[in-house]
Formats: structure tokens, sequence, C-alpha cells
């Protein structure tokens, strides 16, 4: 198996003995093993949370637009008809319309 070597830095000696202190049983290989696992898992698991987020997100989109269309066709308008002034306009201020 390859191995990666690794210059402990004062940084990194400081990182590894409060581990040690921490987990008291593991090897210094073992300690950065696992700190690696965590940090892949930590990263994939906010990808996953971003893609469902924008996924959410989309969905939100296509609803808002909808509803706004059909606030607009209730007063007899087409969104390529107002712009976004004139549309919030509207729903903050019925009486302008």
């Amino acid at each position: 198996m390859p191995q990666i070597r690794l210059t402990k830095t004062p940084e990194i000696k400081e990182v590894l003995s409060f581990l040690q202190r921490k987990y008291p049983v593991m090897s210094e290989a073992e300690i950065i093993k696992m700190a690696l696992s965590e940090k892949y898992y930590q990263e994939t698991q906010g990808m996953a949370k971003e893609k469902q987020f924008g996924k959410m997100y989309s969905k939100l989109k296509a609803e808002g637009k909808k509803l706004g269309d059909k606030l607009l066709a209730e007063k007899g308008l087409k969104r390529k008809d107002v712009n976004e002034e004139q549309f919030y306009n509207l729903i903050i201020d019925p009486k302008n319309a």
C-alpha cells in the first residue's frame, strides 16, 4: 500500500497531541486516517445538502412563478406585460392595480 509522508510542523504536532489525549489508544497513523475520513464525510454530506437545497429552491421558484402568474391572471395581466417593480406593487398594494 502506498504511503503518505507528512512533515510534522508545530501545528500538526499540536493537533496530534490534542487528538492523542482524546483518543489515547489510537496511533498517530490511525488518528490521521480517522481525521481524513471524518473530513471526507463532512464534505460529502455538505455537497448532498447543497444539492438538496438546490432542488428545493428550484421547486419553490417554480411554485412562486405559478402563484405569480395566478395573481396576475386575476388582474387580467401576464408576466411579460409587467416589470418586477409593477408586479411587487400589485402584491404589496393591490389597490394600485
